[in-house]
């Protein structure tokens, strides 16, 4: 076995030894994809080894695994519960792994969620769950995955699942009341080392009142530091200290105090079942009603009511920039920096119109969409440039999700991308399937950027952008 492996990972080196710099960026891919598969069936065999020699009693081959300095005892730990539950709770998952469809991480990901669902269901029902999740694997990545395997019981029992929520959070919040601790050590070379663990609702609490007091990173540049985010927020801790002990008055984050945003629908609120969302906090699943209600008592609490006749209202030109509930509305649609594979949170993210203030853009939530000042300078439109080469963005006319179109020098066939928490949103939105066994559209939408091309004026025909909003906000949703 030995042998006929070093020979296929020569033969990959020989593949590789014959690129050169004129070598087609498609042969280079497939070099990629094919280390990658098989890097994951060899994970998948790991597994299963390490399995049977469990199921074995190979006591030695188990201590081998724990003390080998490759990796650490945690990783080693982890390596053999997963053995474990691929082959005898999840073997679906495992034969994926196996074959190479998804990676080690998707896998893990996978399964921590899939432990999450209710114990009450059967292995046909756990079965069911895991074709489902498979259907999913090449669109998502593992963060995403973890929280879609989580909420499967709203495919398989969707009648019970607002009771089993309940249920679950209200565990959940009892532990980490239990666990929440704060702890001061000094580490004896003038600093104090700060651990602690709070539970979710306050802990964002204290992260929005952080976030509203973090120094900008330009800030440090006369004094020629330039400071990480964590050192940024620890100095937004003493500053919140500073305040408090001086005038005990909570810091204003753009003219309002920090706010943290909740998302509910009626029947949550009235009825106690379920869960409130809790916005730019995909990792976090969920409050408890209740704990809704607590905040309410005593924080700025801006509701978006979700499943209702309500609808967002925007605001015409006589504002430039987006009010507190405008961009509370972005927040609720974007979730954070809407620019694909970024990870950055509201707090952190401006709100950028599409069709820009100069060219007659409306401040309006369909003309809005939440990016982080990295991203945000990346798609600016710059009138010295073709529109083929700079980034566009521009909303899904059915989900009013944001697309965006890369440059002809990052992809020739300029093909629209989206943020992976959106298509997680639509398959979450989506399940169960309906009747016809469809399931949500996650293709990019065959709309073309907006036209910034100038009128006569100095600026494009303001009735013009006020048709083609509508067409794509149909009565100004």
């Amino acid at each position: 076995m030995r042998e006929q492996m070093q020979r296929s990972i020569a033969a990959l080196w020989a593949a590789l030894s014959l690129t050169t710099d004129d070598t087609p960026a498609d042969r280079l891919s497939g070099l990629v994809a094919a280390v990658t598969e098989a890097e994951a069936q060899l994970a998948g065999l790991r597994l299963h080894l390490l399995h049977e020699a469990k199921l074995a009693a190979a006591e030695a081959v188990i201590a081998q695994v724990r003390q080998s300095v490759r990796t650490t005892p945690a990783q080693a730990t982890a390596s053999l519960r997963l053995a474990q539950d691929l082959c005898d709770r999840f073997p679906l998952i495992g034969a994926a792994l196996n074959d190479g469809s998804i990676s080690l991480a998707q896998a893990d990901a996978i399964v921590a969620g899939l432990w999450k669902l209710p114990a009450r269901l059967t292995r046909a029902e756990l079965t069911r769950c895991e074709e489902e999740i498979l259907q999913h694997v090449d669109t998502l990545g593992p963060s995403e995955l973890r929280v879609l395997a989580a909420r499967l019981v709203e495919v398989i029992d969707p009648d019970a699942s607002d009771a089993d929520d309940a249920k679950r959070l209200a565990r959940e919040k009892a532990a980490a009341h239990r666990g929440r601790f704060l702890r001061l050590a000094p580490d004896h070379h003038g600093s104090i080392r700060i651990t602690g663990q709070l539970p979710v609702a306050d802990a964002a609490l204290l992260s929005a009142q952080l976030d509203a007091l973090m120094p900008n990173a330009s800030t440090y540049a006369a004094a020629g530091e330039v400071a990480s985010r964590d050192a940024r927020r620890a100095d937004a801790l003493v500053l919140l200290i500073q305040k408090a002990a001086s005038s005990g008055a909570l810091p204003a984050h753009g003219g309002d105090r920090p706010q943290v945003h909740v998302t509910l629908d009626l029947d949550t609120l009235t009825t106690g079942l379920g869960k409130a969302g809790l916005i730019g906090a995909d990792d976090v699943d969920g409050l408890p009603a209740g704990e809704v209600r607590r905040l309410a008592c005593d924080a700025g609490i801006i509701p978006v009511v979700l499943g209702g006749p309500s609808r967002l209202l925007d605001v015409g030109r006589t504002y430039r920039t987006f009010t507190p509930g405008l961009r509370a509305a972005l927040m609720q649609r974007d979730g954070g920096c809407a620019f694909p594979g970024c990870t950055a949170t509201p707090a952190c993210c401006e709100a950028h119109h599409i069709v820009p203030w100069w060219q007659g853009g409306d401040t309006r939530l369909g003309n809005g969409v939440l990016l982080c000042p990295h991203h945000h300078r990346l798609v600016e439109p710059d009138p010295l440039q073709s529109e083929t080469s700079q980034w566009q963005v521009h909303l899904d006319p059915v989900t009013g999700l944001p697309w965006f179109t890369p440059p002809r020098h990052i992809d020739p066939a300029r093909r629209p991308r989206q943020h992976r928490r959106f298509r997680l949103q639509q398959i979450r939105a989506g399940a169960p399937p309906g009747a016809d066994g469809d399931r949500p559209d996650t293709d990019p939408p065959q709309v073309h950027p907006p036209d910034t091309e100038l009128s006569a004026a100095g600026r494009p025909d303001l009735d013009d952008l006020i048709r083609r909003s509508a067409a794509i906000w149909g009565d100004g949703t």
